[in-house]
């Protein structure tokens, strides 16, 4: 089993292999969960699966039923872990889960998600729990369970474009794709260009150069600046000031960043203003090699995007 988070990007390639497939959802947790709700599953017919709903504990009756799911053209609520018929499933936190298998209309849905995702755009899944009827909708807010219906949002993958050179950008840049982010490099810097061709970072855009006009930063996106010459960055922290961006970063010390939010305060005023930038980048863990600085960034944008 293979774990994403975004299961969909997979699951339309098993499509276009021409593969059929179940889509199960964890909708409601009684207890503690290792996985949030809304947390997801993709299921071939032949029981190739990708994704994590339990963390291991209750994968194989899921898929197996998915399958089934599948073979029968059904859809299906289950439960598993405390107050469920199957008994040979333990969940060891003592918990109950309850996931909602949609074969029916799992390929319309992994289509029309795809799609939307691909354009950026967030997008809704809501299940009627009564009739096990889904239906698919433009986003209109956070996911939310209760006894009556299941919503899912599914986001675009979060996207980091980082900006720099040397063993900084080149460290950052791989990491944060193992991280499981999106990620877009761009650099003026040769050798760091050369690295990326010649580590062949799958699903890793590599641009030379600093080319902003064709730049879409949304609300999904964080922008990094990991320059040691920072004066490549000012026009990339104005246009990222100036974009929805969810994160703005940039490498250098203290004295650096006073310096940088001066400079940029004499510029034209920008939507929002640079104080949003964080800097020093990263959280203050005492990093200093390039691993760790890339670490400490990393979780600090983990941290932005999971803590309210």
């Amino acid at each position: 089993m293979l774990f994403v988070e975004n299961i969909i990007p997979e699951l339309h390639r098993f499509l276009d292999a021409g593969d059929r497939i179940a889509l199960a959802t964890l909708i409601h947790v009684e207890g503690s969960s290792p996985r949030p709700v809304g947390s997801q599953i993709g299921v071939t017919g032949d029981g190739r699966s990708i994704g994590m709903i339990s963390g291991g504990c209750a994968e194989k009756a899921i898929i197996a039923e998915a399958v089934r799911c599948i073979e029968n053209a059904e859809n299906k609520l289950v439960r598993y872990g405390k107050g469920s018929p199957y008994i040979d499933v333990v969940l060891p936190c003592g918990s109950g889960i309850d996931i909602f298998i949609e074969a029916k209309k799992s390929v319309d849905i992994v289509k029309t998600v795809y799609e939307s995702l691909a354009r950026r755009m967030p997008i809704q899944m809501t299940v009627e729990l009564a009739s096990l009827h889904s239906t698919i909708s433009a986003a209109a807010g956070e996911s939310q369970s209760d006894a009556e219906l299941f919503q899912k949002t599914f986001e675009p993958a979060y996207r980091i474009l980082a900006f720099g050179e040397g063993a900084n950008l080149a460290t950052f840049c791989t990491l944060a794709k193992n991280a499981g982010f999106d990620v877009i490099a761009f650099s003026p810097d040769e050798d760091a260009l050369r690295y990326f061709a010649q580590k062949d970072i799958a699903g890793m855009s590599i641009f030379q150069g600093m080319n902003l006009s064709t730049l879409e930063i949304d609300e999904y996106s964080a922008v990094v600046t990991l320059f040691h010459e920072h004066e490549w960055e000012s026009e990339i922290l104005c246009a990222a000031l100036n974009s929805n961006a969810d994160y703005i970063g940039a490498l250098g010390s203290r004295r650096t960043h006073d310096i940088r939010l001066a400079s940029l305060a004499e510029k034209a005023p920008t939507a929002r203003p640079s104080r949003t930038i964080k800097g020093p980048v990263g959280l203050d863990i005492g990093a200093q090699s390039p691993s760790e600085i890339s670490i400490s960034i990393i979780a600090e944008i983990i941290a932005h995007r999971r803590q309210p």
